[in-house]
Formats: C-alpha cells, sequence, structure tokens
C-alpha cells in the first residue's frame, strides 16, 4: 500500500497544510473548502497579470504542447495555460474535450487519435502532454500507453498514485458518473469508476513508466480537493507549488514554473 494512504485515516480531521490563523482549527471539510475559495482570487491574479505579459517569444520553441482539462471540464477551461504557452513559443494541441466525464480508456483513445495527428503533422516529433487533476490523470495513461507520441507527461494536482483519492467536493458529480457508465455494459463488466478496473487505461497506470517519457507532477501542500500525498510519485519528478487546486492552471506563479519546466525539458526529450 502506498505510503501517503497508510497515514491517511478518514476518520481524522485532515485539513490542507499552510492554512492561517483560526482555519488551522477548522474541521477538516470546512478547512478544505475554505482553502479551495482561494480560487477567486487566483483568478483575479491571472487577469491582473495578462497586461504585464510580453507580446510574444523573443525566439520561437518549435515543440507542440497536449493540454488536457480537468474533470468535468473542456478546453476552455485550460485558456489561461493556452495562452501562457503561446507567448512562450509553444504550438498548443486543444484536446477536443468538451466535459471531462468520460471513461479514462476512451478518453486516452480519443486523446492518442488527437496525438498521432498532431505528431504525424510534425514530421514524427513527440508531444509535450500537460494535464489539469483528471487531466493529468488521462495525460499519464496517454504517455504509458503511447510512449511513442509523448515525450513529457506535465501533471497538476492530478492523484497519480491513487485515482480515488480525493475529498468531498467532487464526490456527488463521481457517483452519478458511477451511475451512468454502469448503464453501459461494456463498463459494467469493466468496473469502470473503481479501483478494480480491468480496461486497457488501469493495466497501464499500474505498470511502470516508460523510461523514454518524463513525468513532472505539481502539487500543493494546501490542495482542498485530492490528497496531495497520492500526487507526490516515486521515479517521477514532484513539485510543490502554492495554491488551490482549482487555481494550478492559472495562477501564475505556477503556470510560470511549469512554462520554465517544459522550455528545459524541450531541448533533451
Amino acid at each position: 500500500m502506498n505510503e501517503w494512504r497508510d497515514a491517511h485515516l478518514p476518520d481524522l480531521h485532515w485539513a490542507p497544510r499552510g492554512l492561517s490563523g483560526k482555519l488551522k482549527s477548522l474541521p477538516g471539510w470546512v478547512a478544505r473548502a475554505a482553502s479551495e475559495s482561494r480560487f477567486a482570487g487566483e483568478v483575479l491574479d491571472f487577469e491582473k497579470a495578462l497586461p504585464h505579459s510580453t507580446g510574444g517569444p523573443s525566439t520561437r520553441i518549435d515543440r507542440q504542447v497536449l493540454v488536457v482539462p480537468g474533470f468535468g471540464f473542456g478546453d476552455a477551461a485550460t485558456l489561461p495555460i493556452q495562452i501562457a504557452l503561446k507567448r512562450a513559443g509553444f504550438r498548443v494541441v486543444r484536446s477536443h474535450i468538451l466535459a471531462n466525464i468520460r471513461c479514462s480508456d476512451r478518453a486516452v483513445d480519443r486523446l492518442a487519435e488527437v496525438a498521432q495527428r498532431a505528431v504525424a503533422a510534425d514530421h514524427g516529433q513527440r508531444l509535450m502532454v500537460v494535464g489539469h487533476s483528471r487531466g493529468g490523470m488521462l495525460a499519464r495513461g496517454l504517455g504509458a500507453r503511447h510512449p511513442e507520441l509523448v515525450s513529457t507527461v506535465v501533471s497538476l494536482g492530478a492523484p497519480l498514485n491513487d485515482e480515488f483519492a480525493f475529498y468531498e467536493i467532487p464526490q456527488p458529480m463521481v457517483g452519478v458518473l458511477k451511475v451512468v457508465h454502469q448503464r453501459d455494459p461494456e463498463l459494467r463488466a469493466r468496473q469502470c469508476v473503481t479501483r478494480d478496473c480491468t480496461c486497457p487505461y488501469m493495466q497501464a497506470v499500474h505498470r511502470p513508466f516508460p523510461q523514454d517519457v518524463e513525468l513532472i507532477s505539481f502539487y500543493t501542500t494546501s490542495d482542498g480537493i485530492v490528497d496531495w500525498r497520492a500526487c507526490v510519485v516515486p521515479g517521477a519528478e514532484n513539485i510543490e507549488v502554492s495554491g488551490s487546486h482549482l487555481g494550478m492552471g492559472l495562477k501564475p506563479d505556477t503556470v510560470n514554473h511549469v512554462i520554465r519546466r517544459l522550455i528545459d525539458s524541450a531541448g533533451t526529450f
């Protein structure tokens, strides 16, 4: 069993780290909601940072980056990081996801089709992939199943050690999703939306990650959506940042860190 799961007991009032003042004494679920309430401020920080961004890169980074949105969201939700990537000189590849609620196996199949077209158009140059939350899990799944298409995977707040290491906020939507998926005979037979799912995606992510694909996991210990300990992945490069879970894809400091890390990887992977 993973070390983070050994340390986490569901009956304890766990709260995110880094909370100030009286927030430290709040019950766990209240503290987690309070932690995520910072998202509104992070949106404002992103809007304030836009006018100060450069009009364009001094040199073009001739690499494509596929951006995958988080649970329940589509490509529109990744516009902040798309803007930052373009300004840094990367070429953005959209996932064509309208709402990230599909079966993970089928979602990765669709992402593979997108990646195959992009790689073919780029003379075989592998993609870099950035995913937020569940998007990070799908990005890791794409890299695990198709290392010939992916050079670098960057996840933002994705519980890569356990897809179900999340707290109260997403639980109602996950419950509805499980009921919907159980109506599909194939998904029901695979035990979709459970830890016992037998699909090719789950089999791939439980195998050792391909050595020729770089895996980078950004996490925040004040995450109010997922247990941050599930985002610290053995064998990956784990990078701690500040802020909320929801704001990881637009908080200027975090986005800039992601961009710098991609620039470093562009010349080596």
